[in-house]
């Protein structure tokens, strides 16, 4: 239900540029960043960041769907995968549990810096993008606060927002 309901959001933010094939785009809607990139067969890949629409990034994920309208987007009784230079990617259907929030930083890593990816859905390849690499940089190039965030974390944590360290001073005592 909720990626029916991202789907639809993602159809009204849908700019201009989603014409073009294989070019990401980009809107935001009360308060979730949509990343969205369509192949030359139609089919549209959906990254939601959850910026603001909730504390906890309830609605961060991904979504897919065919061009004929079929929505193939991770759920209990399907598994989504992407295969990004040779390596896969397993797609939970939510995030706010280990596994899923391990699974969602791999993907998150790869996925700004991925010059073609494939879409499995139950183990069968059915679609292929390959992003430009300009519309890659520009629109993936920091997708930091794009995490579940724990109730009273406020910001993802350091080892998932690498450009945003903090420095510490650390002071030996010794005995």
């Amino acid at each position: 239900m909720r990626f029916k309901v991202l789907l639809l959001c993602t159809s009204l933010l849908t700019p201009a540029a989603m014409a073009i094939p294989n070019v990401w785009s980009s809107g935001f809607g009360q308060g979730v960043a949509e990343h969205l990139i369509k192949n030359e067969q139609g089919d549209t890949f959906t990254l939601s960041c959850d910026v603001g629409y909730s504390e906890n990034g309830e609605l961060t994920g991904v979504s897919f769907a065919l061009a004929n309208g079929q929505d193939l987007s991770p759920a209990d009784n399907r598994k989504v995968e992407l295969l990004i230079d040779g390596n896969g990617y397993w797609l939970p259907e939510k995030l706010g549990w280990r596994n899923g929030d391990n699974a969602w930083a791999s993907f998150l890593e790869v996925i700004t810096k991925a010059s073609a990816f494939d879409v499995y859905v139950d183990d069968k390849k059915v679609a292929s993008f390959a992003p430009t690499p300009q519309s890659t940089k520009t629109v993936l190039g920091d997708l930091s606060d794009c995490v579940y965030r724990p109730a009273g974390m406020g910001s993802p944590p350091q080892h998932l927002n690498p450009d945003k360290r903090v420095d510490m001073d650390v002071t030996a005592i010794i005995v």
